[in-house]
């Protein structure tokens, strides 16, 4: 079974029946969703939300996705999956597939992330308005569900709309919504049915006829209320004596519906009562799922003749396979269950438990399998959704199904990853519990296979936890007490950090760009130690040691990061890890770049993409390698090639870009930075830059605040490039970062330069700073190669004419060839002359070149 399964009854929506009458009223005030942001309709259960919201969905001039909640849907990333499924169903049957990485990267990858990624999908899109149903929202307890969808509401596009529907109040920020006019607040109140239309469900949908007093009486007993006058309708139908019934039928109060529903149910034949009881435990159901709990009846009859009762029957999909009884009815029917056989409940969810598992339905089966409290056969359904959960990043799922069963009843292996889940959720100190247990477990184990395996896979949690706390001693101690080689664990040796970026030092694991000498010798010895006990090829290990060589290629220490990339290559390629082969062959690619080693670096990179397409088919990673493939064409002065290699990326400087995609974008910087376009460029650096303290990535914001100090002088605004440039130099001094400066060559040579002198003229306060910037901007300059080193003005062999600087300088303000004559009365092929010897002077090819050279030389400075 794919481990993406989504349920389809939970993202179509509703069918509205035949006989329900059109509430025209509320359908109207509906009709301005396309005009509110934000739709909220809260109301107790009962009061027709879902078919009213059903009812719009059929003729709305919007493209809607629904998405019906349950309990279960308490988990960030498959409450994610499935909205994604949802929309994915009316925009494009391939956005939940090229999502998929995405969420099975969290949670080192980020939901804001995430919601970036789907709003940037959703952007194109403009002029084709789309509608998101949440609908039974009240099941939703996760504090950080909330947070995301006020997240989405946040930065939802002009096109796209959010209906929310619930039992209570939500839990959202609406109140700014409200203030400024985009939202849409439906009250109970409002649902409440008028004598009008209880008249027209009387007589279209419940076939009733009345008098003007009948009519009032419904109206005082209902007060409106749709529950109760769909239960009076069911009990009118079967009454003996409609006149008695209303003549002793009298009360509002809504402790009467329990007594309504004991009258239709008890009306009701004793066989369908039944069926009814042992169907109820079901969420959903289809025929056989109902004749596997309740086996002597026809199920496929039985749900027909609940059809035509109208019995609170709610079909889930269009061809009325699948039905789920309506919440207040299941209610009911559970209740009544509890009381007239409660011992029959736990064999009635076993029997589903077993049916759902044989029909390929594995996650339903084992939640019913809890629900029996059956130990014995929740295990083996929970030890065959560990993959597929583990792919799609569903942790808190995972935690939830294996804390329902017994500690003692979970095997060791099972429960060691319990312990890793709750330090992947950031539960800490109940991790340190669990561990301290397994581990006074093994010490009681009989020495063997299993003890080993045992001792491996705590072995393999402890560093974890170690790496998540900063608390390495524990670790250490504990490696110190095993003195052997440890065998491989089944899932933990192969575990992959890395799903979406092209640098491991991007991510989490990588510290987000973070490094230091502490952290390098840390993993050092924890490299050290897991090589001794026979873990030095695993995915853990060979993460560190990519980690490690990408950090000592910042460094500039380009021998240890080519020593280090030779040792993990062959396990990347091996193991067919696309996040740790991507990382790899990249950093190999920016070492040669370092070296000057252009074609071999052009070389490397596209026999790596080659092997991506072909052999690992991820195409996950080729947007940030083709981007890769740009920059040296950049650094090489090629602005056609690079342009010819974004092109296939769709960027745009006005996009909302997510971290997903940073280096396409910060690729597209670049680009746009040769072609003269500062403004469009520094725009687009901003929303990265924002996205980079966001998320706290060093090695982002270090990078983006250097092309920003760099555009900024390159367009004349000294003070704003010395002032991005500061805040590289504070991040970079932390890091030990060097290559990130040296690898923009002679541009960045001459802002340092002129940085430099600036600091010793005390034109650049340094109040408040870490530390003094000036160590560490003469340590950079003296790492430059002397060849690159800045020519002075007055060491020109030959230096441009006044004209010649007249025509360069109108080229710099952004003037094409018509404009420099007009504005100096030159002729066209007058100034292509110019700028040929301008070209020839400076040892250039073309105008951008020119441009730099000029800034480099300070040609402008005192024009």
């Amino acid at each position: 079974m794919p481990g993406n399964v989504v349920l389809l009854t939970k993202i179509r929506t509703p069918v509205p029946r035949r006989e329900e009458i059109r509430r025209e009223r509320l359908l109207s005030t509906l009709a301005l969703v396309p005009e509110r942001r934000l739709t909220l309709i809260s109301a107790p259960p009962g009061y027709g939300k879902t078919t009213l919201v059903s009812q719009w969905a059929e003729s709305a001039s919007l493209r809607v996705a629904w998405y019906s909640l349950d309990e279960t849907d308490n988990d960030l990333m498959k409450f994610w999956r499935y909205l994604i499924a949802s929309v994915s169903r009316i925009v494009s049957g391939e956005l939940d597939k090229r999502m998929a990485p995405l969420l099975g990267g969290y949670p080192s990858t980020t939901i804001e992330t995430i919601v970036d990624v789907l709003l940037a999908e959703l952007e194109p899109l403009e002029g084709d308005s789309i509608a998101i149903v949440l609908d039974d929202y009240h099941s939703i307890a996760d504090p950080s569900i909330h947070a995301s969808i006020d997240y989405l509401i946040e930065r939802m596009p002009g096109h796209v709309r959010l209906i929310v529907a619930s039992r209570h109040e939500l839990p959202l920020s609406a109140a700014k919504w409200r203030v400024r006019r985009q939202l849409l607040d439906i009250r109970p109140d409002q649902l409440l049915f008028t004598e009008d239309e209880i008249r027209r469900f009387c007589d279209q949908s419940a076939a009733i006829p009345l008098t003007e007093e009948r009519l009032g009486l419904l109206c005082k007993w209902t007060e409106g209320w749709a529950a109760s006058l769909q239960l009076i309708a069911l009990t009118l139908k079967e009454h003996d004596d409609p006149d008695r019934f209303f003549r002793q039928y009298a009360g509002t109060d809504r402790s009467h519906v329990q007594y309504l529903l004991n009258e239709v149910f008890g009306r009701l034949p004793s066989k369908l009562r039944e069926f009814l009881l042992r169907t109820s435990v079901l969420s959903r159901f289809d025929a056989a799922a109902a004749e596997a709990l309740a086996p002597e009846h026809n199920g496929r009859e039985m749900l027909e003749r609940l059809l035509r009762l109208n019995l609170f029957l709610v079909p889930l999909d269009d061809a009325g396979g699948w039905h789920r009884y309506h919440h207040l009815f299941a209610k009911f029917l559970r209740e009544q269950l509890e009381q007239e056989d409660a011992a029959l409940i736990p064999e009635l969810h076993r029997l589903a438990a077993r049916h759902l598992a044989e029909r390929r339905l594995p996650e339903e089966a084992l939640e019913h399998s809890l629900e029996a409290g059956d130990a014995a056969l929740s295990v083996p359904l929970l030890g065959g959704q560990i993959a597929s959960v583990l792919e799609r990043g569903e942790w808190s799922t995972l935690l939830r199904w294996m804390r329902r069963i017994p500690q003692d009843a979970l095997p060791f292996e099972l429960s060691l990853l319990c312990a890793f889940t709750l330090i992947v959720t950031g539960e800490f100190a109940d991790a340190a519990e669990e561990l301290r247990r397994l581990e006074r477990l093994t010490e009681a184990m009989e020495p063997g296979d299993a003890l080993q395996e045992s001792r491996s896979g705590l072995f393999f949690a402890k560093i974890n936890l170690a790496f998540s706390t900063g608390d390495y001693e524990q670790w250490y101690a504990y490696a110190d007490r095993i003195p052997d080689m440890l065998p491989e664990s089944p899932w933990l040796y192969r575990f992959n950090y890395n799903t979406n970026e092209p640098f491991v030092r991007r991510t989490a694991f990588g510290l987000r760009g973070m490094q230091n000498a502490e952290t390098d010798a840390i993993a050092l010895r924890i490299v050290g130690i897991l090589e001794e006990h026979g873990w030095g090829d695993s995915l853990f290990t060979q993460y560190i040691l990519q980690s490690l060589a990408e950090g000592y290629c910042e460094w500039n220490r380009l021998a240890d990061c080519s020593r280090l990339l030779r040792r993990v290559e062959p396990i990347a390629r091996r193991s067919r890890t696309g996040g740790l082969f991507v990382p790899n062959r990249l950093t190999r690619v920016r070492l040669l770049a370092a070296e000057g080693r252009f074609k071999d670096a052009r070389s490397e990179l596209d026999q790596a993409i080659e092997l991506v397409r072909e052999e690992l088919e991820e195409t996950v990673w080729l947007g940030s390698m083709l981007a890769f493939k740009a920059c040296l064409d950049l650094k090489e002065g090629n602005v056609f090639r690079a342009e010819k290699a974004l092109a296939s990326l769709k960027l745009s400087a006005y996009d909302s870009p997510s971290l997903l995609r940073y280096s396409e974008y910060i690729a597209y910087a670049r680009l746009l930075g040769m072609k003269r376009k500062e403004k469009e460029a520094l725009g687009l650096l901003g929303k990265l830059g924002r996205l980079s303290h966001r998320e706290n990535c060093i090695s982002g914001i270090v990078e983006v605040a250097i092309l920003q100090a760099l555009l900024n002088a390159q367009r004349g605004f000294r003070g704003q490039a010395f002032e991005r440039l500061r805040e590289a130099l504070e991040y970079g001094a932390d890091n030990g970062y060097i290559r990130s400066f040296l690898d923009e060559g002679e541009a960045m040579l001459s802002l340092l330069s002129q940085f430099k002198e600036a600091l010793e003229r005390g034109e650049i306060d340094c109040e408040g700073a870490k530390r003094a910037p000036g160590p560490y901007v003469a340590a950079l300059l003296e790492l430059f190669p002397r060849k690159a080193q800045r020519q002075r003005p007055d060491e020109l062999p030959e230096l441009l004419s006044p004209k010649e600087t007249a025509v360069l300088l109108e080229a710099a303000r952004g003037a094409v060839n018509r404009e420099i004559a007009e504005r100096l009365h030159l002729t066209e092929g007058t100034v292509k002359v110019y700028l040929s010897r301008i070209y020839g002077k400076l040892g250039v090819a073309t105008r951008v070149q020119a441009l730099r050279k000029a800034e480099e030389l300070r040609l402008f400075e005192s024009l």
